[in-house]
């Protein structure tokens, strides 16, 4: 048998073409020789945003305005040849509104590699930092491409493809399609594949795209381009639809985009959070670097080890979507509260972008001694916000009176966490004749308490542009602004925490604890700014200690 397969077709396009004022606007459906419907081909116009992608049925419709008229079209489908058309071959078409394409030629040589044990390899991001920006599909644009590039070994066999989808997306399910690409000058140049690789899905996080079935075997490949398209979606139940990947800033230019296949590549600094498992011959050559990482990326790697496990867990935990869960109206909010337990109130309120799912380790300890009342902050977790203006702190402290108000409560406990204990400071200073005792976990009193690093990671964030965070980051880089002197008005008893590794400064931290009379700090070690998580029964006998007065000094 020759180890080449040549398959001839003849093209016949009819397409369905109407005048609309300044534009035509074709239909068709795409198939190749056999009659079969090839799904998500690419079709568009070079080097212009007119494109669009064919769907699972090989339908497709294009609006071509009149100043591309005198352009050709194209159309580029894995595993066939691409068809171009001139202007005078549009113009002619009748009706039919069916386009074949020509199957593609390989050389179908394999790379084996035999009698040699493959390792096992994860390249690109194999966790999600805290502080990300989401990259956006557009649902009317099918055509655009997003993703990476990866560093490989000489010989690789590529096993599944990962990556994160923010949690805020919001749809029933979508569909995408993987392409994976040889590199040149950093920017994707060939296709690499045979077939179109699609992946439906109906969940957020992190995703695995499985790759074994497609027996993708390189040689000699030092680079690899991985994009994603959304092809197909459903909205949710309330119509929304919102999706995006989750990346970070790195000083490498990883991240891509271009518009559609007819257009030109773009490459960013930052990186998607996403990588290739892969299988490789460790004899065939040393591997080359998967990820420039500096010192502070490989500290925040470590700080943030066991993070992102934790919040898998709280998103599986059910706390955050009890169906005994309640809103409580405030006019351009409403905020998400649950309830558990008995005994005095205790508030609980989560860090920057965070839910009440973050306490899963915290609530069914303290709600053994106290009534718990988790709350999600306006705009963040299940709690809308219709308000456009600034964030503050100050402002989530009013936000917070009007919920003790509206739950009939005369005085109450806060234990917040990061953002949370810098509305309990807030809180505590605007109305102290509703607080018994605040607990504080990993607080500041104005940005200059956050360690330079991170505070240099939210302006990046910022610059960024991201819509969905935009006020949240605004908030860590202009707020709080409370001054040490202004703490000596607080009168009740306050309990300060930090993790010994925090992302607050140590002497930021003790700046708090020796301005409020009688205070207690208490630093905990093996931690970082995520105490709950890291250690929580500490914590926990902490707070209940604290508030019960069983805490020593």
């Amino acid at each position: 048998m020759k180890n080449i397969k040549h398959l001839f077709c003849t093209t016949i396009l009819v397409l369905f073409i109407f005048n609309a004022g300044a534009q035509k606007v074709v239909h068709g459906i795409v198939k190749d020789v056999l009659q079969r419907p090839i799904a998500y081909c690419s079709i568009g116009i070079k080097n212009s945003k007119v494109a669009t992608v064919a769907n699972e049925n090989g339908g497709f419709k294009l609006i071509i305005p009149d100043s591309l008229a005198s352009s050709n079209l194209i159309f580029s489908s894995i595993g066939f040849v691409n068809k171009q058309l001139s202007p005078n071959e549009i113009s002619i078409l009748k009706d039919g509104a069916v386009v074949i394409l020509e199957e593609r030629v390989f050389d179908m040589a394999e790379v084996i590699v035999k009698g040699v044990k493959l390792k096992d390899k994860i390249v690109g991001q194999q966790s999600r930092p805290m502080i990300t920006f989401s990259k956006m599909f557009d649902q009317d644009v099918p055509s655009i491409e997003q993703g990476n590039v990866f560093e490989v070994y000489e010989e690789s066999v590529l096993k599944a493809y990962n990556f994160y989808i923010m949690p805020s997306s919001k749809f029933t399910d979508i569909t995408l399609k993987l392409n994976l690409y040889t590199v040149k000058n950093n920017l994707p140049d060939s296709s690499l594949l045979r077939q179109n690789i699609t992946y439906r899905t109906a969940t957020t996080g992190w995703q695995r795209i499985d790759l074994s079935p497609y027996q993708l075997s390189f040689n000699g490949i030092a680079k690899i381009a991985a994009t994603l398209q959304l092809v197909a979606h459903h909205a949710d139940s309330a119509n929304n639809f919102v999706f995006g990947i989750s990346a970070k800033k790195t000083l490498s230019k990883d991240m891509l985009f271009r518009y559609q296949s007819q257009g030109s590549w773009e490459s960013n600094a930052g990186t998607f959070i996403a990588n290739l498992e892969l299988k490789y011959n460790k004899e065939a050559g040393k591997a080359k670097k998967t990820v420039e990482k500096t010192s502070e990326e490989t500290l925040e790697m470590k700080m943030l080890a066991d993070y992102y496990q934790h919040k898998e867990v709280a998103a599986k935990s059910g706390y955050g979507k009890s169906k005994k869960g309640r809103f409580i109206d405030l006019g351009d909010a409403k905020i998400y509260t649950e309830e558990y337990g008995e005994g005095e109130p205790l508030l609980l309120l989560h860090g920057n972008n965070g839910n009440i799912a973050d306490f899963y380790l915290q609530i069914p300890i303290l709600a053994k001694h106290f009534r718990v009342i988790a709350i999600d902050t306006r705009g963040q977790g299940r709690s809308t916000d219709l308000s456009t203006n600034p964030y503050s702190y100050d402002g989530f402290a009013k936000d917070l009176y009007k919920i003790t108000t509206e739950l009939g409560l005369k005085k109450v406990n806060v234990a917040g966490w990061s953002d949370g204990g810098n509305t309990a400071l807030s809180f505590n200073l605007a109305y102290p004749e509703m607080v018994e005792k605040i607990v504080t976990i990993g607080a500041n009193l104005s940005p200059s308490g956050v360690k330079d690093s991170l505070i240099a990671v939210f302006k990046k964030q910022l610059d960024a542009g991201n819509p969905q965070n935009h006020r949240l980051i605004k908030l860590m880089l202009e707020h709080p602004n409370i001054e040490a002197s202004e703490l000596k008005a607080i009168h009740n008893p306050v309990l300060v925490i930090a993790g010994a590794d925090d992302v607050i400064k140590p002497e930021h931290t003790k700046l708090i604890a020796n301005h409020i009379n009688g205070s207690k700090l208490k630093i905990i070690p093996d931690a970082t700014h995520y105490v709950p998580f890291e250690q929580p029964r500490q914590l926990n006998e902490t707070i209940i200690d604290f508030l019960k007065d069983k805490l020593r000094k």
